[in-house]
């Protein structure tokens, strides 16, 4: 009986998954369209293209392309999307949200393009079928105008 409960007290100090840790960098242009709904508030829409530099994990550099869509307000931007990471026939899709109550602002703020959200595989093609994962991200705006995302998070494969 001691080595039963010595042997499950070690299993639940393991790792519910064998995930692997990614962290990189995407680097892109964004066309973005906005609608004001009043003082320092609105709608907007982008489409980005670039791509991303993994620093962390068994993932290659390459394409990725992200579009979304959200609000902001005096007190906070919201919004959701996708990125896309890759190239066909492997590809995998993640959708991202910045996170409520984590993307409080000044409306005249010197980086508007600060933001930081949450993310999470949705879908995967070729050698990415049955991808899982989630992970954090924080995006900027770079000195020549382009933008930056880092990503990092747990995913794992299942091939």
């Amino acid at each position: 009986m001691k080595m039963f409960i010595a042997t499950s007290l070690a299993l639940l100090a393991l790792p519910a998954s064998a995930g692997e840790l990614i962290g990189g960098t995407n680097t892109y242009i964004s066309e973005a369209r906005t609608w004001k709904t009043g003082e320092y508030a609105g709608y907007y829409v982008y489409d980005s293209k670039g791509t991303t530099v993994w620093e962390k994990g068994p993932l290659p550099d390459g394409a990725v392309e992200c579009h979304g869509a959200g609000f902001w307000t005096p007190k906070e931007i919201l919004g959701d999307g996708i990125c896309i990471f890759g190239t066909s026939p492997d590809r995998w899709t993640v959708a991202h949200e910045l996170t409520p109550g984590s993307n409080l602002w000044n409306a005249q703020d010197k980086n508007p393009f600060h933001r930081q959200g949450v993310w999470h595989v949705v879908h995967g093609t070729g050698r990415y079928v049955g991808m899982t994962g989630e992970g954090t991200y924080v995006s900027n705006e770079l000195s020549d105008g382009r933008k930056t995302t880092w990503f990092e998070g747990d995913v794992e494969f299942a091939n």
